[in-house]
Order: C-alpha cells, then structure tokens, then sequence
C-alpha cells in the first residue's frame, strides 16, 4: 500500500514537473517573440545587438591604419545628374540620394513575433535612389535610376520586384528614370505632383 502511495506521488510529481516546464517554454517563446517584434519595430540595429566579443573584435579591426578609404564621390555621375533634376524640379522641396526602404517604409500595425520580422526583413536591407520630401519631410514621391543598359542577375530582379511591392502596398508615388533620356523636370513634376504641379 505504501509503495502504491508512494508510486502515485512520484508520478504526480512527474506530471507537475512536465506541466511547469511546458508553461515556462511557452513564456520564454512569447517573451522571444515580443522581443522579436519590438526589434522589428526599432530597426536592423535592434534586430542583432553586438556582443561584448563582436565589439571588441570590430574596435580593434578599426584601428588598422588604411583600412578605410573615402570614396572617390558620393554620387555616381548618373545619380549626380538625376539629383540635379530633381534639385531644378522641385526647388521649395528637400530630396534625398541613396535612402534605406526601412527609412522610408514600417512595418503596420497588426503583425506580431516572426510574422512582422519577416516583412521588415523584406526592406530591412533596400535601397531607393531618391526620396522628395515637402518642408515639412512628408514624403511626396520615391524616384530611383534605372540604367537601361542594366541587365540584372535573378536575384536583383527579384529583390526590385519585392521593393516594387512594399512601395505599391505603402501607395507611395514611385517614380524610376532612365538616364541618360532623363525626362524634363517640368514633365517630372506633373508626373509626381499630378495638376498641382503649378500650384507648389
């Protein structure tokens, strides 16, 4: 009887165990994915912290005399020339060169944990060649450069095709020129600003 007892105490035990370690999995998984989601939302630098290690290993790498160059320019002559256009086109607005999608993009409100981590991967590491912005840094329209020489590999085309997307989803004016037939700035306007070209 005694045995019995103690048997069905033991297994109790056992059940209580398993039950408490299964709830504490399930609360480190949610507080992961919550953590996930607040990473998401800060931006790529949030998304994989430095260690102590990696910090010190980057610190000491940067002290190679030589290491890093300035580049030539900033702006490939391509660029310099849509940038220019843009600058003569829109003159009461600000315009930007080479702008991160996750600047310009969020993530909305809705999607939590991995769900939302995997769209803002999908702009984490885009670029867009110009962004025009009013005074007040609404942005108005997103302009890239497109040379129409360019002959993208796969996977770049796919990479285009899912920026296209983000931009269509967030109904943003997109806008891509091809230099070097660049379209005159008073034609970029009405295509951006629409009938209120002449108003602004």
């Amino acid at each position: 009887m005694t045995s019995w007892l103690t048997s069905g105490v033991v297994f109790a035990l056992a059940i209580a165990l398993l039950a408490v370690v299964v709830v504490a999995g399930l609360l480190r998984r949610r507080r992961e994915a919550e953590r996930a989601s607040r990473s998401a939302a800060d931006g790529p630098t949030a998304l994989a912290p430095w260690t102590e290690g990696e910090t010190t290993r980057l610190l000491s790498s940067a002290e190679v005399p030589g290491l890093y160059l300035l580049r030539p320019r900033f702006l490939s002559k391509s660029e310099a020339a849509v940038f220019l256009l843009l600058k003569a086109a829109f003159p009461r607005h600000e315009v930007f060169a080479r702008v991160r999608l996750a600047d310009v993009l969020q993530v909305k409100i809705g999607p939590q944990g991995l769900e939302r981590l995997r769209a803002f991967r999908k702009i984490a590491n885009q670029h867009v060649g110009f962004v025009v912005c009013d005074r007040d840094m609404t942005i108005i329209a997103i302009v890239d450069l497109r040379e129409p020489d360019h002959v993208a590999d796969p996977r770049d085309q796919k990479l285009e095709t899912i920026k296209q997307r983000c931009l269509s989803a967030a109904q943003v004016k997109y806008v891509c020129v091809y230099p070097p037939q660049l379209p005159r700035y008073r034609d970029l306007r009405e295509q951006i600003l629409g009938t209120a070209a002449d108003l602004v």
